[in-house]
C-alpha cells in the first residue's frame, strides 16, 4: 500500500509539473488573404463594366433580384470616369471593330491598325482620354482593395477580352512563346 501511495503521489506531482513551450523565434503563423482580395477585385471591375457594356453574368443574384454593390463606394473621381467612358463608349467599341485599336497587356488602348489621316488625332485624342480614365479607375480599386495595380490591370484585361466580340485586337499571352502578342479574338 505504502508502494501505491508513493506510486500516486509521483504521477499527481509529474502531472502537474511545468513543461515550458517557449521557443527563441517567435511562431510565425502566414495567412494568405489574396483570394479575398482577388475576388472583391474582380467584383468592382465587373461591376463598373456592368455600368458601362451592360450586365454580364449575375448567376443567382438575378433571381432574386440582387444588383452587384461593388465599385458604388470608388472616389468622386473615379465615377466621374466611369461616366466619361461610359459617353465614349461607342467611338471606342467603333474603332475596335475598324482595327484602329487594341487592348494591351496593361489593359489599355493602343492604336494598331493604320487609321486614316483625317481623323488620327480624333482617335488618337479618344485613346488618350480613355487611357486616363481607366487609369483612374484602375487606382481607385487597387486603393480600396489594398491590392497591386498589375492585379486590376489583369483582372481588367482578363473581363474585357471576356466580353469583348470576336475581332477586337487583344494583346494576350503567348504560353509557347514565353511572351505577349497581338492577337484578334
Amino acid at each position: 500500500m505504502y508502494r501505491a501511495v508513493i506510486i500516486i503521489l509521483a504521477l499527481v506531482l509529474l502531472g502537474c509539473a511545468k513543461l515550458s513551450v517557449e521557443t527563441k523565434k517567435p511562431i510565425q503563423v502566414d495567412i494568405n488573404m489574396r483570394v479575398d482580395v482577388y475576388q472583391h477585385v474582380v467584383n468592382d471591375v465587373e461591376s463598373i463594366n456592368d455600368q458601362l457594356y451592360g450586365p454580364g453574368d449575375q448567376g443567382f443574384n438575378i433571381l432574386f433580384g440582387m444588383q452587384a454593390a461593388y465599385a458604388s463606394d470608388l472616389s468622386e473621381e473615379a465615377n466621374q470616369a466611369i461616366a466619361r467612358r461610359k459617353e465614349r463608349l461607342a467611338k471606342v467599341e467603333e474603332y475596335f471593330a475598324k482595327g484602329y485599336v487594341g487592348e494591351n497587356s496593361r489593359a489599355l488602348l493602343e492604336i494598331k491598325g493604320s487609321v486614316p489621316g483625317e481623323i488620327k488625332g480624333q482617335v488618337q485624342d479618344t485613346v488618350n482620354k480613355e487611357n486616363s480614365d481607366r487609369e483612374i479607375i484602375y487606382k481607385a480599386i487597387a486603393d480600396k482593395n489594398n491590392s497591386s495595380l498589375s492585379t486590376v490591370r489583369e483582372v481588367s484585361r482578363n473581363s474585357d477580352y471576356n466580353r469583348a466580340p470576336s475581332g477586337y485586337l487583344f494583346e494576350v499571352y503567348d504560353a509557347s512563346q514565353e511572351k505577349f502578342i497581338w492577337k484578334k479574338k
